[in-house]
């Protein structure tokens, strides 16, 4: 195979590109963006508080928390224990409003 040399290019002046108007650039950065016009969001104060759970109960929260599905790449359960904890409170929530909602509605 014969070996050659790259071919020569022509060298292409570059265009001189316009000076930039220093009150234009000025009147961009101060105009800023719009804003976005969000919900308004209702306030939520977080409460702390323990909790004591028997070990046993906690070890089958943890098998449930295995069981979920996790990124295929993460050695990390799919859900952390605080998250299921408050799933569950949730779902616990619903049922007794629906279960009290039906039974206010039957009086």
């Amino acid at each position: 195979m014969a070996i050659s040399k790259p071919p020569i290019r022509k060298a292409t002046v570059p265009t001189p590109s316009p000076v930039p108007d220093e009150k234009k650039i000025e009147a961009v950065i101060n105009r800023g963006s719009t804003s976005v016009t969000a919900e308004p969001s209702v306030a939520v104060t977080i409460k702390n508080f323990n909790i004591k759970l028997p070990s046993t109960m906690l070890t089958v929260i943890d098998e449930l928390r295995a069981k979920r599905p996790r990124k295929p790449t993460s050695p990390k359960l799919g859900i952390s224990t605080q998250d299921w904890l408050l799933e569950a409170i949730q779902e616990k929530i619903q049922r007794e409003q629906k279960k009290y909602e039906k039974e206010g509605k039957g009086s």
